[in-house]
């Protein structure tokens, strides 16, 4: 938990060494580990939870759709927004997936969500 983040603010997820590149003091959680400990096979997801409502703000469901997943203290939620991402992370290539163009959410993730290979932990994502 980072508490509350305000409009247009940066959430930085990933490997101490990810989190040590950050220099806008945008908010972090730091992965144990050195890198890729967030995929753990398919399909995957994250969700961003009002932890004092209980209420689901929003979600990504890659590489494959997670429309029933259980979150404690929020119920069952789906994490797919209109049509499902066809986006996929790279095992071979480092890169990120990211809102793209930044900031926006039509409630459709097949348009929403793109892999950049332009990391920009803490900034603007671009593609």
């Amino acid at each position: 938990s980072v508490g509350t983040l305000a409009s247009h603010q940066f959430l930085v997820v990933g490997s101490a060494a990810l989190i040590a590149t950050v220099t806008s003091g945008a908010p972090t959680i730091p992965i144990p580990g050195t890198s890729d400990l967030i995929q753990n096979g398919s399909p995957d997801g994250i969700a961003l939870v009002d932890t004092i409502s209980g209420t689901l703000v929003d979600s990504l469901s890659y590489e494959g759709s997670m429309t029933s997943v259980t979150i404690a203290d929020v119920g069952t939620v789906n994490l797919v927004s209109g049509t499902p991402t066809t986006v996929e992370d790279s095992n071979a290539v480092a890169g990120s997936l990211v809102r793209y163009p930044d900031g926006s959410n039509t409630d459709d993730d097949a348009t929403d969500w793109a892999f950049s290979t332009t990391i920009t932990p803490g900034a603007p994502n671009v593609q």
